[in-house]
């Protein structure tokens, strides 16, 4: 017994120097804390945990053993300590990053780097910038983008264009993942909602060798929120808008030891608007959208792994005229109810040997159904016409990569992608499939300590086409006097979509027809982009940045318009875009920002396949001005944005049935926007106010001449000048 009492006095004492507790604090240049702070301990052991700093900047961890401390927030540059039980209390000094040079992005990498480390010029646009801007759908969220445009349409959605290509050049992608529906060849980016994203990540140019399909004019890939730190996380948001919009989502997560989950889940709902009252029909139609998103992460013997579910729904509601204006007791309306789902799975691991692997596998159902109804208003009464249509695709993908290092300046990447597409519909001619199987390798050499190149080559099976080998190369320069260069080449391929080749699209403003016979889309793409940095003082810095690009495409599928408003996907033989952006940039202490930036976008089509190429061209105009108060905790900012005039090429055909380019243009117009957000109670209160569309734009002059089908009218902008307020509450538990 005494022997036993002897080891405890001895042992107790070690044991409590072994567990030593110490404080990190947290603090900027001038020495003020950093509330909310992320705190990351990594042991010699391999065993990782999570802190997030108090209202006063500080944390307490048990240390055991030798311990690597990462400390991130937003606005600054990450910091690393190294810590031992013997450590002191510890204060971490975080410098500025104006540039936002070290935010972590995940696309197109195997394991996540900084944006500065990355061999592609990644845009980040983050979750506060959206909650300042008042966005509710990826749409509001890149409407001020350069080298970005948006168009709306009443029953197809909203419709991206980057340069100078349509939707259908475009990859979306939600943390990694392809998103599925298109209408028209576009994502509906109104019916992806941002309440469950932490940030979206943008990238401009070729990334055909790793995504594939689409991935042309560029990627936008949509990353989630994903609780890593917090024992319990709650929030719950409100919108309104003075057209009648409102919005409420509420989400609810929690992280402990080697456990992640959250849910959340919203709605939106939105009456319609319609500026001329002498008319039934809406320029902007009723729209009801519901969606929820819940996931489960496990951590397991180095292994990450998280599965996870999404639902959206939207009713809409398009609203007819009268069927006589002098009796107007009778009309028509559609409706449409479209459903997307998405159950995923993702596994990732680090091995100690540097080397990484990455998978993902997801199913993705799209279901859209119609009706007409013929409504009898003076007896309250309607009747549905005809029988219920439905559009049905499901579509299985799954993503396999291996990132292996060799040594400090060679590095490899191989990787498989399965993506298998099925589709039903009312107008289709039974089940059709496509499947496209891939193989790709990207070989990553740092040439020295400026320069960095990044070959690759894509390999494909489709079980309709033969596909040519894809292949690009990407490289990079850097220099200590803050000059950074990229330029990026690419091959593209792009097989016609089972809704370009088989469906049969109808309401009352469009009749789409598919096409059997289209062959896929060849393509060469190159974008070089070059900044320079220049700091004008310890808290102030300045960039210029020039970008350029150039799309030359063969067998383009587009739309060519028939009779009326009914068009048909045909192969045009060419068709190129090229033009640049010049953007200017200040940022001062994270305080005060400037943008501003001008785009020349040129498009021309080749009919005849005689290299006779007329280029149109259009300039835009973008900036954006902000200011944050840390005193009272208030920011507010302006954004605007100039679309020049722009000429349309419109594909038709004459009264020979010949394909013919018709010219049209679209008026220049301007957007104006201004928000301010204002944080209460250390950021658990937070309310933010604005004005959008300031200029009160509403639509704008569209013609086209020279073609059989010539006339006039006008494109849907907007719904005017509108006011908005939003309420968020944020509730933490450590």
């Amino acid at each position: 017994m005494r022997k036993l009492i002897y080891i405890l006095f001895f042992i107790f004492p070690y044991s409590l120097w072994a567990q030593q507790n110490i404080e990190i604090t947290v603090v900027d240049d001038d020495r003020l804390p950093l509330p909310g702070a992320n705190v990351c301990l990594l042991t010699e052991s391999g065993a990782k945990s999570y802190f997030v700093t108090n209202v006063d900047g500080q944390t307490n961890v048990s240390l055991s053993e030798k311990t690597f401390c990462t400390v991130s927030y937003m606005g600054f540059k990450t910091a690393e300590v190294e810590l031992s039980p013997s450590s002191q209390n510890t204060t971490v000094k975080m410098k500025l990053d104006l540039l936002m040079l070290d935010q972590v992005v995940k696309t197109a990498s195997v394991q996540p780097q900084t944006v500065d480390e990355s061999i592609y010029r990644i845009q980040v646009i983050d979750g506060k910038q959206l909650e300042k801007i008042g966005a509710q759908t990826v749409q509001d969220a890149l409407r001020f983008q350069p080298n970005i445009n948006l168009a709306q349409d009443g029953v197809l959605g909203s419709k991206i264009i980057m340069q100078g290509l349509e939707g259908q050049h475009v990859k979306i992608l939600i943390d990694g993942m392809p998103v599925v529906g298109r209408q028209g060849g576009d994502i509906d980016l109104g019916q992806l909602d941002v309440s469950s994203v932490d940030h979206i990540e943008v990238i401009e140019g070729p990334m055909s060798v790793i995504y594939g399909s689409n991935a042309l004019a560029g990627t936008i890939n949509i990353i989630t929120k994903e609780n890593k730190y917090k024992t319990l996380n709650a929030s719950a948001k409100t919108y309104y808008e003075s057209v009648g919009l409102f919005s409420v989502d509420a989400n609810v997560s929690g992280a402990k030891n080697q456990h992640k989950w959250g849910v959340n889940a919203g709605t939106r709902l939105f009456n319609g608007f319609n500026p001329d009252e002498s008319t039934r029909a809406m320029s902007f139609n009723p729209k009801d959208q519901y969606n929820a998103d819940v996931y489960y992460g496990y951590k397991w013997k180095g292994w990450n792994t998280k599965v996870g579910g999404r639902f959206s729904r939207e009713d809409l509601q398009i609203v007819g005229n009268y069927t006589n204006n002098a009796n107007p007791i009778r009309a028509f309306d559609n409706y449409y109810t479209t459903d997307r789902g998405t159950v995923y799975g993702q596994f990732n691991k680090n091995f100690s040997n540097g080397d990484a692997f990455q998978g993902m596998i997801s199913y993705n159902t799209y279901d859209r159904t119609g009706q007409t109804y013929f409504l009898k208003l003076d007896e309250g009464t309607k009747e549905q016409q005809g029988d219920d249509t439905y559009d049905a695709f499901q579509t299985w993908n799954a993503r396999m990569s291996y990132e292996k290092r060799l040594n400090d300046w060679f590095k490899f990447d191989a990787g498989y992608e399965l993506t298998d597409e099925t589709g039903q519909g009312s107008k289709m001619k039974g089940d059709e499939r496509l499947t496209e199987n891939s193989l790709w390798t990207q070989l990553n050499i740092e040439l020295n300590e400026n320069w960095s190149l990044q070959p690759g080559a894509r390999f494909i099976h489709h079980n309709q086409f033969d596909a040519p080998l894809i292949y690009s190369a990407h490289v990079k320069y850097q220099n200590e006097a803050r000059w950074t260069g990229r330029l990026s080449f690419a091959k593209g391929f792009r097989a016609p979509s089972l809704k370009e080749m088989y469906m049969h699209f109808v309401d009352a403003n469009h009749e789409i027809y598919g096409n059997p016979d289209l062959i896929p889309e060849t393509s060469y793409s190159a974008t070089a982009n070059l900044n320079k940095d220049l700091d004008l003082s310890s808290k102030s810095v300045l960039r210029f940045e020039a970008t350029g690009f150039y799309n030359h495409l063969f067998d383009v599928i587009d739309m060519a318009q028939g009779e009326g408003n009914s068009f048909v996907y045909m192969n045009i033989s060419q068709k190129k875009t090229q033009g640049g952006t010049f953007k200017v940039s200040y940022n001062f202490n994270n305080q005060l920002k400037v943008d501003g930036g001008v785009t020349l976008t040129g498009i021309s089509y080749d009919l005849e396949n005689n290299g006779n190429f007329d280029f149109r061209y259009s300039t835009d105009f973008v900036s954006s001005l902000s200011y944050f108060w840390p005193s009272i905790d208030l920011s507010t900012r302006l954004d605007y944005k100039y679309t020049g005039k722009r000429t349309q090429l419109l594909l038709g055909t004459d009264e020979d049935n010949n394909s013919v380019v018709n010219e049209g243009y679209t008026d220049a117009y301007s957007m104006l926007n201004f928000s301010t957000t204002k944080n209460f109670k250390n950021k658990r209160y937070s309310v933010s106010a604005g004005v959008k569309n300031i200029l009160d734009v509403t639509n704008v002059n569209n013609t086209a001449s020279g073609g059989a089908h010539s006339g006039g009218s006008s494109s849907l902008i907007a719904w005017g000048r509108t006011y908005f307020v939003s309420l968020k509450i944020n509730l933490n538990k450590k």
